[in-house]
């Protein structure tokens, strides 16, 4: 029909909704990304926080906060004078310092991904076996956990050792379909970033319930001025703490250092203006991309 006639008229706004639909959505999904990513980030950075602290128990002169053990939220009990938070049963450096620099390490490749999908089939196998001892390495707290939350912990282990493994099985069966492999791998980043999620949500309403009553008494809810009764009789306790902070030094040079370093990818480009320039010389320019 000529380019005036109703059906064309109709056929032609018809197609610019769509295309400001599909824009919206695009639009939308990008948004939802970057709030992720800030959310995830900021995950991270406060377990990170916490590393300082946890080298330092026991090892420093805070006999103040030492002598009533690790609670919840290390950071904030130095932080705050007279903050206190749920006791903690598991030692400073055999579980702690690995347990967190583990899940800061799958939270940040979880934000690599995001940033390019392309990453999640590409580094799987490392994220799926960083999770996989993630879940083997906190059983044995999550088992000792006396107030309610064994259970809870527990699966939340199989959970980190179940998505590992299907996802190790996902990567080397991948060719056999790949578009619904990377169905699968999507699902088993989902699962494991929410298993992690779920750990300082746990976190923010003990936090959040810790202000509650001081705003309410002007004074902090105390758990108790001794270590809770597990404290040295768990079974990280079998292993000097120097294991512990060792295997964190090698782990932490080696995934948030060396590795990286081994994504560069070197990609020469030569960029001429004219046939006289490369006559005389063309530059040559080697930016360096992760990949």
């Amino acid at each position: 029909p000529p380019p005036t006639s109703p059906s064309c008229t109709h056929h032609i706004t018809k197609s610019i909704t769509c295309t400001k639909q599909k824009s919206f959505k695009m639009t939308d999904n990008i948004r939802a990304k970057r709030v992720l990513i800030v959310v995830l980030a900021i995950l991270a950075l406060w377990n990170l926080t916490k590393l300082p602290f946890f080298m330092a128990f026991n090892n420093d002169q805070d006999v103040a906060y030492n002598s009533h053990g690790i609670e919840l939220s290390i950071n904030l009990g130095h932080w705050i004078e007279g903050y206190r938070s749920n006791k903690m049963r598991a030692p400073a450096c055999n579980f702690f310092l690995v347990h967190v620099a583990l899940g800061i390490t799958l939270l940040a490749m979880i934000i690599l991904t995001i940033i390019n999908a392309e990453r999640r089939k590409k580094y799987c196998i490392p994220f799926f076996i960083f999770a996989i001892v993630e879940g083997l390495h906190t059983i044995p707290a999550a088992s000792i956990n006396d107030a309610g939350l064994a259970p809870l912990f527990l699966f939340a282990c199989a959970g980190l050792i179940a998505s590992g493994v299907w996802g190790i099985y996902t990567k080397y069966t991948y060719d056999k379909d790949p578009e619904a492999a990377e169905k699968n791998l999507l699902l088993q980043y989902i699962f494991i970033g929410v298993i992690n999620f779920g750990a300082a949500v746990l976190e923010g309403l003990n936090m959040i319930s810790a202000f509650k009553y001081h705003n309410k008494n002007g004074e902090w809810f105390s758990h108790g001025d001794a270590p809770h009764h597990s404290v040295g009789n768990t079974w990280y306790d079998q292993f000097p703490e120097a294991v512990g902070y060792t295997i964190f030094i090698v782990f932490t040079i080696s995934a948030w250092g060396l590795w990286p370093l081994f994504l560069i990818e070197f990609q020469p480009s030569k960029q001429t203006t004219d046939v006289d320039d490369v006559k005389a010389g063309a530059t040559e320019t080697t930016p360096l991309i992760l990949t």
